[in-house]
């Protein structure tokens, strides 16, 4: 005989005499868990926001823009951070 199938033949001769040497099925009690449920995810709060590029100069009416693209682009982002955090906390108060 191979050596995996004397292994098997062993296991189940061993898995045979438990089951019948045992006249209670299982004396430790089934604890069933609860699942923590998690709120569904509102989809703007997985958009990644592309970062603006940096300007090309430094011209004062560049960073002028650059200033205005990059305050917007941090905007949403906080928006977005803001977001997170409320939804984090509604489903942490639904379970406490």
């Amino acid at each position: 005989m191979k050596r995996q199938t004397k292994t098997a033949t062993v296991l189940t001769a061993l898995a045979r005499t438990a089951c019948t040497s045992t006249t209670v099925p299982s004396d430790t009690p089934i604890k069933t868990v609860a699942v923590a449920e998690i709120p569904p995810v509102p989809s703007g709060l997985l958009v990644e926001y592309e970062r603006p590029e940096r300007p090309a100069g430094g011209s004062p009416e560049q960073l002028l823009n650059h200033a205005v693209r990059y305050g917007g682009y941090y905007r949403k982002l906080e928006i977005q951070i803001e977001g997170w955090q409320n939804w984090h906390t509604k489903g942490r108060l639904k379970h406490d």
